[in-house]
């Protein structure tokens, strides 16, 4: 190979990984602002915007820095955002001056970000604890007279709304009457595919998706909601590569490492789960979840020892959560040590007793210690919990 490629290949190589290292920042700086270690974060955010600055780094640090109530500190990273990429840094601008008591300020800022390309929702502005202290003023109803929004988007919030709270026949109701003036953009067809998802008919909604998330320049909302259809209709791998796709593009959400290693470990690829929830660890080494999934991972493999530093780690660090024991009896239980996983899923029913599956887990590790007496107790309360393999072991071990 001649010199000249080593070298690209060299240099290609080195930009790779100090990208992947400078995401993996953010995502640090983001898990621990979202843990409360905001002087923590900001720390990381400084030693990446030291080296390679730029706008997003400057408003993630803004923000940070505003949660910490260092309103200086934030008020001139968002400056700096807003004089690399005009008009990003406006709403963070606003919100310090809102924080400050500066409501002419504060309004003249939001303004001018309601009338940029990083404009976010109405009901996040409203929403928005940093403005609750100027919404009385008659300078933020006065801005509020002005009609900022299209129709579309607010039948879009209109029809989230609904869903969130369970109202999926509002939600169509209202889609109707969306689809009714604006059949043909794409936000029609994401908010059907939304009401899909909510009533089951997840193939349905993935074939109205697909083509929308395809585009580059798709929203995260119209990815995610492909994700979850995908899920739903049991194509694991494609909602693991749905969520790569989040990732390749660096969008600052830690909890897509998780996603995308749930999504493997059901397509069968442990070891690129492994993979992704070690890498999530090590941003949030005490998280419950990703404790949870790696351990398990382990012990389903029959690597019982590999499994226990996880899933002891979780117990520790969140004994109050049943899901912790439950995970490490599901590890006993798989290496057919029974009676540890009879104890683990018996601390699991102290804290959360209504729990089917740790019921007859518990049921079935106590008829392989012997205690069929106990074990029945535990058997007929998983088949009231709607567990139908408890039937079978009932009339087993239990009818006479």
């Amino acid at each position: 190979m001649k010199k000249g490629v080593i070298f690209l290949i060299i240099v290609f190589a080195s930009q790779l990984i100090a990208g992947q290292s400078r995401y993996d920042g953010v995502l640090k700086a983001v898990s621990l602002s979202a843990r409360g270690e905001n002087e923590e974060a900001a720390t990381v955010l400084s030693g990446l915007i030291n080296t390679a600055p730029d706008a997003d780094l400057m408003l993630l640090r803004g923000e940070i820095y505003l949660k910490s109530a260092r309103l200086k500190e934030a008020k001139s990273d968002f400056m700096a955002a807003e004089n690399m990429k005009p008009g990003s840094g406006m709403y963070g601008l606003a919100r310090c001056a809102a924080a400050g008591g500066d409501v002419k300020g504060a309004v003249a800022y939001l303004e001018a970000h309601l009338k940029s390309s990083f404009r976010k929702s109405e009901p996040e502005i409203m929403l928005d604890s940093a403005f609750g202290s100027i919404q009385s003023s008659s300078e933020w109803k006065s801005l509020w007279k002005k009609e900022w929004y299209k129709g579309y988007e607010r039948k879009n919030w209109e029809i989230d709304h609904y869903l969130k709270i369970g109202k999926t026949d509002l939600a169509e109701e209202t889609w109707r009457e969306l689809s009714a003036e604006y059949s043909d953009m794409p936000v029609t067809d994401y908010c059907n595919a939304r009401i899909m998802i909510s009533r089951g008919q997840y193939r349905e909604a993935a074939s109205l998706l697909e083509p929308l998330a395809v585009k580059p320049d798709a929203p995260v909302s119209y990815l995610i909601a492909l994700a979850e259809a995908r899920a739903g209709e049991g194509n694991y791998y494609a909602a693991a590569t749905i969520y790569g796709r989040l990732i390749n593009a660096e969008y600052p959400d830690p909890q897509l490492l998780v996603k995308r290693a749930s999504m493997l470990l059901k397509a069968g690829d442990r070891d690129a789960a492994k993979a992704d929830l070690g890498r999530y660890l090590g941003l949030d080494p005490d998280n419950s979840e990703a404790l949870g999934l790696i351990g398990r991972t382990y012990a389903e493999e029959g690597a019982i020892y590999e499994a226990l530093p996880y899933l002891n780690t979780n117990i520790e660090q969140h004994p109050g959560e049943a899901r912790a024991f439950s995970l490490r009896g599901d590890a006993w239980l798989a290496a057919r040590t029974w009676d540890k996983a009879a104890e683990d899923y018996t601390m699991s029913l102290d804290i959360d007793p209504d729990n089917g599956p740790v019921n007859l887990n518990l049921g079935i590790a106590l008829i392989n210690t012997g205690n069929t007496g106990d074990a029945c107790h535990y058997l007929r309360k998983a088949k009231e919990l709607g567990e139908k393999e408890a039937t079978r072991y009932l009339s087993k071990y239990c009818i006479k």
